[in-house]
């Protein structure tokens, strides 16, 4: 539906029952088929979308660049190197060890639910290809709910599964309408399985409105940071190499998402060691935003920008911390690790902690937010022996330590927006939140 088509009351939620009815019938040969099939399809659609040639992707990247603010070169890199990312193999392993060893057992047995809606959230399209696909694999019919950010992913999803079998195809309806239609999403909050993926307020406003014999997967906010060691500093290729990363983190999709970093953070460097980092951060921004422009931005986001800057130039001493204004992107490099607003659209702050245990302490607060966290320049201490008596036992490395604070997943500088397909999205496994199963002692009696 256009801007410029109007619905009458209540018509988006007519659509969107009538969408809910029939993939509810078609729920009906999407579970006669075996899992095995279902997980063989979309393998095959994983393939395609992650093909060095695919059309489906390159087709994409032309109609997210007429739909989006991002840049065409954004969204070309951000999907091949997203989508390389993907190994449609591991994908298969991960549902083999998740579903497929259970039904192995031949006592457990999947029950999938009868709809499943994905309330879509963001502008990048990895994650709406992959919500798709998980129920589908467990035989649960989808209704996906786009969002004006990405208006295009889904139906070219649709289309892909169409190309490669059509009961998967008939199971998954993708839909738009307006986020203030609140009988349209009482019809979309009905499924006995609701996924959805936006802000803590947005899911909590969600989660009121269901019943709890309702499964509610949620993916709440989110953010990502880069923690580079003092070891970094003395060591000229490990840097040129860290700071192309983290650049590269920041201008995929210009720095929107839960993975983007927001933050680098470096520890134990002395004040010439800091500037250093950030000049060559800076400079690696610079290189990037050559090949891969910032696209538009908002009105508010261009005023958030300039004011930040503005309050930067003001309070940093410019002896200690530094300021990097481009056309394409900001940095600023903070005298303390003090917690401030993040504009992005490729505004970094880059803030100094004496130590690791400096590090954990500063983190600490955001507790539960942290998505995946870059590290680089340090010296990890092997993970401990639980089971040792000798004078280490107990000892965490830094992972360890940072890993209670809800992380959920460790990497390099240049890999935070490229996860593999199977990580484990703030802190669970693939499949198994959207499963349902149930078991049998009765067989044979």
């Amino acid at each position: 539906m256009t801007k410029l088509e109007i619905e009458w009351p209540d018509a988006a939620a007519e659509r969107v029952r009538a969408a809910k009815e029939r993939v509810v019938l078609a729920g009906e040969a999407l579970r006669a088929r075996r899992f095995g099939d279902r997980l063989d399809v979309a393998r095959a659609v994983l393939v395609d979308w992650t093909a060095a040639d695919s059309p489906w992707r390159r087709e994409l990247a032309g109609a997210l660049s007429e739909a989006t603010n991002f840049s065409e070169p954004t969204i070309r890199e951000g999907l091949d190197a997203g989508l390389a990312a993907w190994d449609p193999d591991a994908f298969v392993a991960c549902a083999q060890r998740e579903i497929g060893a259970p039904l192995a057992s031949q006592r457990a047995q999947l029950a999938p639910f009868s709809w499943t809606t994905v309330l879509t959230g963001g502008a990048i399209p990895m994650p709406t290809l992959l919500s798709a696909l998980l129920p589908l694999v467990l035989g649960s019919p989808v209704l996906l709910r786009e969002t004006s950010k990405d208006p295009v992913t889904a139906s070219l999803l649709a289309r892909s599964l169409a190309a490669r079998d059509e009961d998967l195809a008939r199971a998954f309806e993708p839909i738009a309408f307006p986020s203030d239609d609140a009988a349209a999403f009482e019809v979309a909050l009905e499924a006995p399985c609701v996924v959805a993926t936006g802000s803590d307020e947005t899911l909590q406003s969600i989660e009121r409105r269901l019943s709890p014999t309702q499964r509610f997967v949620r993916h709440g906010h989110r953010f990502s940071v880069a923690a580079l060691g003092s070891a970094l500093a003395r060591n000229e290729p490990a840097l040129t190499e860290a700071a192309h990363g983290i650049a590269l983190d920041v201008a995929r999709w210009d720095q929107s998402g839960c993975l983007s970093p927001v933050v680098v953070y470096l520890v134990g460097m002395v004040e010439g060691e800091r500037r250093q980092v950030a000049e060559r951060i800076a400079q690696s921004l610079d290189q990037i935003s050559v090949e891969m422009p910032r696209g538009g931005i908002t009105k508010d986001q261009a005023v958030s920008i300039s004011n930040e800057c503005s309050e930067a130039r003001m309070r940093i001493d410019p002896d200690v911390g530094m300021l990097f204004e481009a056309a394409h992107h900001s940095v600023v490099l903070e005298t303390e690790a003090q917690p401030r607003p993040a504009p992005l659209a490729r505004f970094l702050r880059i803030l100094p902690v004496d130590s690791e245990k400096a590090l954990i302490q500063a983190l600490a607060p955001f507790s539960g937010h942290l998505a995946n966290i870059a590290l680089a320049g340090f010296e990890l201490s092997p993970t401990p022996d639980i089971h040792s008596a000798g004078p280490s036992a107990g000892i965490e490395s830094l992972e360890m330590r940072l890993a209670s604070l809800g992380v959920s997943r460790f990497t390099k500088p240049g890999r935070l927006q490229t996860p593999p397909v199977d990580w484990p999205h703030d802190g669970h496994s693939l499949f198994t939140p959207l499963a349902r199963f149930t078991q049998s002692d009765s067989i044979g009696l």
